[in-house]
């Protein structure tokens, strides 16, 4: 979810000539079964038929041995995007939640995303709910307003205030950047998702917070030796002072694996690790490329007819997910991007904009 692309994200192209599993299809040619096989994609593509065609999707992939269910994310960054959504769902508070944030939220100017994401393996569609920040944000805010909205209701006052508690004592040097609603799931829990600490600084972070999770995290952060950017995720249940023995650590690069090659080191250790099968690290490998309407293998959205539009496939990051007494768990997410050029910069000699 966080490759930096050149290029503007594709406009809006409508229902009837473009959508999200149009794009499936397109880069499905690169998607190896080992990754997804059909039945998987079969589903990825049923709920992608109402998804806007210009926005980033995401494929939550699980790197151990056995086939698992593979999820899917939706990165909603325009007002236009949250009302197709919001017209293509049955939640009445997910649409009431859309269509706040396309409208008239106050707190736009921090909330620069929402992300929709789909647990294939549950019964029901609805998605768990993520806001991106664009800065830092107030303790408070977060707790009081920011997630009851994502959650659509109030947090009890415990829960309330170990949100409070885990966001102040985020160091200066980081920041909040993801808060979740995983209320789709079954339970009251919410996500925290933290940039910016550096292994020593996550330690120290999960001592002032959760210290029962930190030896769990300290095994497993030397996979994640000379990562430039780490995330720290945990859960905070409602039922009590509880924050979930599951926590999450999240690895990128900025640049992709053809000129990163510490990507590999990565996928080396989770290799002998046990945590990545050979089929899935290969598979992983031959994803990021781009397609246009000349070199697409898989068939080009027949709406989609303005020149120099891509389809990009980049990898965004790996997950490792730990767990008291139990092996840590990886995952791969890999973005579909729709993407149009940049408009050309104009040169300076020939503008017609004041000099200051």
């Amino acid at each position: 979810m966080r490759q930096r692309l050149d290029g503007g994200l594709a406009p809006p192209l409508g229902p009837e000539s473009c959508t999200g599993a149009d794009w499936l299809l397109a880069v499905r040619p690169h998607l190896a079964e080992t990754l997804v096989d059909r039945p998987a994609l079969e589903r990825l593509q049923s709920l992608a038929r109402y998804f806007p065609g210009d926005a980033m999707s995401a494929l939550e992939i699980r790197l151990g041995t056995a086939a698992a269910v593979v999820d899917l994310s939706l990165r909603l960054t325009r007002p236009a995007q949250a009302r197709w959504m919001a017209e293509h769902t049955a939640s009445p508070q997910l649409r009431t939640l859309l269509l706040r944030w396309s409208g008239d939220w106050a707190e736009n100017d921090l909330v620069s995303s929402l992300w929709l994401e789909f647990d294939l393996d549950r019964e029901s569609f609805l998605p768990s709910v993520c806001a991106g920040l664009r800065a830092p944000a107030e303790p408070g805010w977060v707790a009081g307003t920011l997630l009851p909205r994502l959650h659509g209701g109030t947090l009890n006052g415990e829960q309330r205030q170990l949100i409070e508690l885990c966001c102040a004592a985020i160091p200066p040097e980081a920041r909040l950047l993801y808060a979740f609603s995983l209320r789709s799931r079954g339970a009251g829990e919410v996500r925290l998702e933290v940039l910016g600490l550096d292994p020593a600084g996550i330690l120290r972070y999960l001592e002032r917070t959760a210290p029962p999770t930190r030896e769990q995290v300290s095994a497993v952060l030397p996979l994640f030796a000379g990562v430039e950017r780490l995330h720290l995720s945990l859960d905070i249940g409602d039922v009590g002072e509880r924050i979930s023995p599951r926590v999450g650590i999240e690895g990128s690069f900025v640049r992709l694996p053809h000129r990163e090659p510490r990507w590999r080191e990565l996928f080396d250790r989770l290799e002998d690790w046990g945590l990545c099968s050979p089929e899935k690290r290969r598979a992983v490998f031959a994803w990021p490329g781009y397609d246009s309407a000349r070199t697409a293998a898989g068939p080009w959205p027949p709406g989609v007819k303005e020149e120099g539009v891509r389809c990009v496939r980049s990898l965004s990051h790996v997950k490792v997910v730990t767990f008291p007494g139990r092996r840590p768990e990886a995952k791969v997410y890999l973005l579909v991007t729709p993407l149009r050029p940049s408009p050309p910069r104009r040169d300076r000699s020939t503008s017609l904009a004041p000099e200051g």
